[in-house]
């Protein structure tokens, strides 16, 4: 059974509620880390995908790290939250 223990995890649930493509891109990220091009095309949406993964690094759920000409992505520990709280309620 799965308990909210503080407000971020009511505000994750929440994220989870009103943006499904966001836990689609965190379970797509897992705990492996990917560069912006393989991840947009595990994903297949370049345009939507790359907008989604600003949002999610906005909220600060991924971590993006530019290593010369790319830039690679993984979860925060929030993202990892929501990854284990998604798995918990069946999304």
């Amino acid at each position: 059974m799965c308990f909210i223990t503080d407000m971020r995890d009511a505000n994750l649930i929440k994220i989870m509620i009103e943006e499904r493509a966001l836990v689609k891109l965190i379970k797509s990220i897992g705990e492996n880390e990917y560069s912006t091009r393989d991840l947009l095309k595990k994903l297949g949406a370049y345009g939507y995908g790359h907008k989604l993964l600003l949002k999610a690094s906005e909220r600060g759920l991924v971590e993006r790290n530019i290593v010369k000409n790319r830039t690679y992505n993984k979860l925060t520990k929030e993202g990892k939250k929501m990854l284990k709280l998604a798995a918990e309620i069946g999304v």
